[in-house]
């Protein structure tokens, strides 16, 4: 058994596809299956069964699933303390972020953070609160920057900024040409909401369940890019983050609609793994973030 056997059973484990698992860890099929017999081998028992055309973990898989995944993050943190005796002159952060942060908010950091330490790697990958989330816990990430805190206690939360949610229709939309509209004007509009597991989506639902809002919904996408456009073409309208409109509210594409006694806000947080050592570049590009 060594550690790279125990990251392809963490990925096999997640996506219970062996295809899957060599695409995410760079191997082919037959690779996987070799190394997952190998491994059981070692083991003395079998991690997967399968189940038709489909897999599915063992008792002993499931046992080993945590084990492994604290077996890994070990790893890394073994890792990053090995490279701190380098100051933050070498090293690698693995960051997630969900659509909002990722895509408006977090590029800038990364800017900023690699003209102060130009030697340091940093990947970023962009998904949902519930996949960055997921992410941070199976350690695929050191730390995450989030719209709304989906997860249990196995997170360390910080928090971070404050995000408002803003009205947006189409600069010929009737609502355009009011000041202010209220809460009871939304009924008949056609709404364009984030997909089921997005923070933005559950702040949205939240406030209009609080305020006996019940809003008709045709499209569900899966970023504020693709809201956007829906919008711009007069599809639906739709709330959305300050951040991600500012351009389009500037060049006057789309218009912001206040909504009388319907102020949406959300707390942005930054999470990370309870047992998780941030070393001295995860630190340093928290607290960038954070100023």
């Amino acid at each position: 058994m060594d550690v790279r056997d125990l990251q392809v059973f963490l990925s096999v484990a997640k996506h219970l596809n062996y295809t899957r698992a060599g695409e995410e860890v760079n191997l082919s099929q037959p690779s996987v299956s070799v190394r997952m017999r190998e491994l059981e081998r070692d083991l003395g028992s079998k991690l997967f069964e399968q189940l038709g055309k489909k897999i599915a973990l063992t008792e002993a898989g499931q046992l080993l699933v945590p084990y492994a995944t604290r077996t890994i993050a070990t790893m890394s943190d073994a890792r990053q303390a090995i490279d701190e005796l380098q100051g933050l002159e070498r090293g690698l952060l693995r960051i997630g972020a969900s659509t909002t942060p990722g895509m408006y908010l977090i590029p800038q950091t990364i800017a900023h953070f690699k003209q102060r330490y130009p030697k340091i790697e940093v990947h970023l990958a962009v998904k949902d609160t519930r996949q960055i989330e997921d992410g941070v816990i199976r350690n695929e990430f050191d730390f995450g920057f989030v719209g709304g805190h989906l997860a249990g206690d196995e997170v360390d939360v910080i928090p971070w900024m404050t995000d408002h949610l803003v009205l947006v229709v189409p600069s010929d939309h009737i609502l355009a040409r009011r000041k202010s509209v209220k809460a009871a004007d939304l009924r008949k509009e056609k709404f364009i909401l984030r997909e089921p597991g997005s923070a933005t989506r559950a702040a949205i639902v939240n406030h209009l369940q609080k305020s006996d809002l019940e809003v008709e919904t045709v499209m569900e996408m899966e970023n504020p890019e693709s809201v956007k456009k829906a919008v711009q073409s007069g599809l639906g309208i739709a709330f959305i983050s300050k951040f991600a409109v500012e351009t389009e509210l500037k060049a006057k594409s789309l218009v912001a609609v206040r909504v009388t006694g319907l102020d949406i806000n959300r707390e942005l947080k930054i999470v990370y793994r309870k047992d998780k050592h941030l070393g001295r570049a995860a630190q340093a590009f928290i607290q960038l973030a954070r100023k």
